[in-house]
């Protein structure tokens, strides 16, 4: 009996060092969320729900709280391009996809230490509204996009996880 516990705590510790597989840093409290093939790394709170079913790095509160966060990155069409060219050049395809967009409040940040820009803006689909903070970000010859989507009731309860969320994401 005492082999087989053994073997099995043996099993366990092996297993957990094999998950881990790189020297991140998780940060108190969160859980890594971006997968292996990312370069960069997104945690978010250990009690949300990574979604790994949509194939870009992504999380969310609750299945009763739907408010959530992703990361998307693109490779830039031309190595000028900065955030604030990039999201006016899809800022028409962003306001198409919603039936009304508010204008942005716009604000310089950073992700990582690299400059970025971020907006704020409200949008309606399907009849509900929803508010949205999204950071674009240009490293190298690709566009980083962070994106914290939330009800309007939900968008303050959540804004101050999100800034630590903003504060531990990491480019490797």
């Amino acid at each position: 009996m005492k082999k087989t516990i053994a073997l099995l705590l043996c099993a366990l510790s092996l297993f957990s060092l094999s998950a881990c597989g790189s020297d991140v840093s998780v940060p108190t409290g969160m859980m890594l969320a971006s997968g292996k093939i990312a370069d960069y790394y997104l945690f978010v709170p250990g009690n949300w729900t990574v979604n790994s079913a949509t194939g870009i790095t992504s999380a969310y509160v609750s299945t009763s709280d739907r408010t959530n966060v992703s990361v998307t990155s693109y490779a830039l069409p031309d190595k000028d391009t900065t955030a604030r060219d990039y999201f006016e050049k899809h800022r028409e395809e962003i306001s198409s996809v919603f039936t009304e967009m508010s204008e942005p409040e716009v604000s310089d940040t950073t992700l990582d230490e690299t400059p970025a820009v971020q907006y704020v803006y409200s949008v309606k689909s399907a009849g509900a509204d929803y508010k949205i903070l999204q950071v674009y970000c240009v490293r190298g010859d690709s566009i980083y996009i962070f994106t914290f989507t939330a009800t309007p009731e939900k968008y303050e309860e959540h804004l101050e996880k999100v800034g630590i969320i903003l504060a531990e994401f990491r480019f490797m």
